[in-house]
């Protein structure tokens, strides 16, 4: 690990805002807001959206850019029928074309959260724990999962566009374990007793930034630092 930390140590959390603001994921949601019609389903239709990003048949970059230009194309899209557009999107989505079954389900769960979310809105951007426990026992899955950590990431992503302001993430949401961190992890990991959960996190307390805000910085670095 002490090699990783030489190459992370000129971050800190003004430079990790800095690389997620040019993450093509943070920009796909900001062109996304200054386009869609109805901004009030906004901060849903992303967090809802990002439970559902998984298994993708494309990469990354084209479904979070597909999201975003299909949404800024919907005129008449509301609470009512929100759902509804997220489902018809996902069965015509050239990038996600896995799992549809299963993707449809887990929006079909959303419905009974909604009228709750949107009255809370600030409320989650302000505690995300407690939007990532609210998601967690909703979709039945374990506080640390890769989708719940991912939704919370996504959803922050959002609230900044649309409360004009930063929220940090707290330290206690893990950061969610892909396959690049998990090659990450191999690489600069000599001790095999220490868990890739466990690497993370005391690479967070290291550079004293939050794990979620860690993943960016891997992210956007990752690379370089495959190289060793």
């Amino acid at each position: 690990m002490q090699k990783l930390l030489e190459k992370l140590k000129w971050n800190n959390i003004n430079s990790a805002i800095e690389q997620e603001n040019n993450d093509f994921q943070f920009k796909s949601l900001k062109k996304l807001y200054e386009n869609i019609e109805n901004r009030e389903i906004y901060l849903f239709l992303v967090m809802a959206n990002a439970l559902v990003t998984y298994q993708l048949s494309g990469k990354w970059e084209a479904y979070w850019e597909e999201f975003s230009n299909y949404f800024s194309r919907i005129k008449k899209i509301s609470e009512d029928n929100i759902i509804k557009e997220l489902q018809n999107f996902i069965k015509n989505s050239k990038n996600n074309r896995r799992l549809i079954d299963v993707k449809m389900q887990r929006l079909e769960k959303l419905h009974k959260f909604l009228d709750m979310f949107q009255n809370k809105k600030e409320f989650y951007y302000e505690d995300m724990e407690i939007l990532r426990d609210d998601l967690a026992l909703l979709m039945n899955q374990a506080l640390d999962a890769k989708t719940i950590v991912f939704a919370v990431k996504m959803f922050s992503y959002a609230a900044r566009n649309y409360f004009s302001k930063l929220v940090l993430f707290p330290y206690e949401i893990e950061i969610p374990i892909d396959s690049r961190l998990e090659t990450i992890y191999e690489i600069y990991n000599s001790d095999k007793n220490i868990k890739i959960k466990e690497f993370y996190k005391t690479l967070s307390k290291q550079l004293n930034i939050p794990p979620l805000h860690l993943d960016a910085i891997i992210w956007c670095n990752y690379e370089e630092l495959k190289k060793n």
